[in-house]
């Protein structure tokens, strides 16, 4: 077989590794890529789809620049390399004017989809809501059959404050009853933007119907683990603040309570302290009990460390909540 036979069946090998999850075959195919032609433009293309999942950012962007001057008509590096420019670096200055220059060679409305979704992303940071809403209009006639896709486009729209068009892409995500119960609590959160709250809560009721009855996660935590994680966050916190909680209950409930909610409660919360939060007026909070939210912490985090860590936010978060507390405070006293 020819060399350049070879190199573009273990291009196609290496990619379909990658989609597959096989990083290690995925790595060992672009080896022999790159001892045939390392500058070829899918040898590259591979180098950077595999830095990419491996989360080496660094060579990611290299290799997706490369890529865009192989490639000047081809919109996707470009579009890549934004996405990486927003969440990873964080710089969506820099995010808009790459994706800007992909704009003129997208044909297919799939690319079209990613290049808005990556540029509104980056309006909506930059503080250009106007801008966002107009980006996010490009795709108001597209035809989105991925539920998941709808979800983002609403959250999108949403925090753009585009709420007709947040209704919109909801409508299209409860169609799927994977994605009913992400969709309602979106449309919960849409309905507390328009102020409307007997929608609101009529939203999280059916929410918490859907969450009760679902499958549970795939990372699961004692409650007597939950709360010695609970118990241990709260040594962290300054003396004059823990003093104030020594003698408080942390209990555990799988959800959120329909009286809870019935109050307009978010039924995916993942923690509450119950009781009266210190006032403008500087009187003392005080905290009855500190209750954890199991199912939802649960399916928000990927491993027991990550839950570990949830435990422990929401606990902090809710204690800055109620004692007057900013996130900014935390950061000074390095319990962020």
């Amino acid at each position: 077989m020819a060399r350049q036979d070879r190199l573009f069946q273990d291009v196609d090998r290496g990619f379909n590794a990658l989609e597959a999850g096989e990083i290690e075959e995925a790595e060992a195919c672009l080896e022999r890529c790159t001892k045939i032609d390392r500058k070829n433009p899918d040898v590259v293309a591979l180098a950077a789809a595999l830095a990419d999942a491996q989360g080496d950012i660094d060579n990611a962007l290299a290799k997706y620049a490369e890529l865009s001057q192989l490639r000047p008509d081809d919109p996707m590096p470009r579009v890549c390399l934004a996405r990486l420019q927003l969440h990873d670096v964080g710089d969506p200055d820099q995010a808009l004017a790459t994706i800007e220059g992909a704009f003129d060679f997208i044909d297919e409305e799939d690319d079209l989809i990613e290049a808005v979704v990556v540029r509104s992303e980056a309006l909506i940071m930059t503080g250009d809501l106007e801008g966002a809403r107009e980006s996010l209009g490009e795709l108001s006639s597209s035809v989105i059959d991925d539920p998941e896709l709808a979800l983002d486009l609403g959250e999108l729209a949403l925090a753009a404050e585009d709420t007709s068009a947040a209704l919109r892409w909801v409508e299209a995500a409860k169609k799927d009853d994977d994605s009913k119960a992400d969709a309602l609590h979106l449309l919960g959160r849409i309905h507390e933007a328009r102020d409307e709250r007997p929608e609101m809560i009529a939203a999280w009721r059916e929410v918490k119907a859907l969450d009760m009855a679902a499958d549970p996660g795939q990372v699961s935590m004692s409650e007597d683990e939950m709360e010695r994680i609970a118990s241990e966050t709260l040594h962290e916190l300054p003396a004059d603040v823990r003093a104030k909680l020594e003698a408080i209950p942390i209990m555990i409930d799988e959800l959120p309570g329909d009286d809870l909610v019935d109050t307009g409660f978010d039924p995916r919360a993942l923690g509450v302290f119950q009781g009266s939060k210190m006032s403008e007026h500087g009187l003392e909070p005080t905290v009855t009990t500190i209750l954890l939210f199991k199912k939802n912490l649960e399916r928000s985090a990927t491993d027991l460390d990550h839950l570990a860590e949830e435990v422990r936010i929401t606990v902090l978060h809710e204690t800055a909540h109620y004692f007057g507390l900013e996130d900014e405070d935390l950061e000074k006293i390095g319990l962020d």
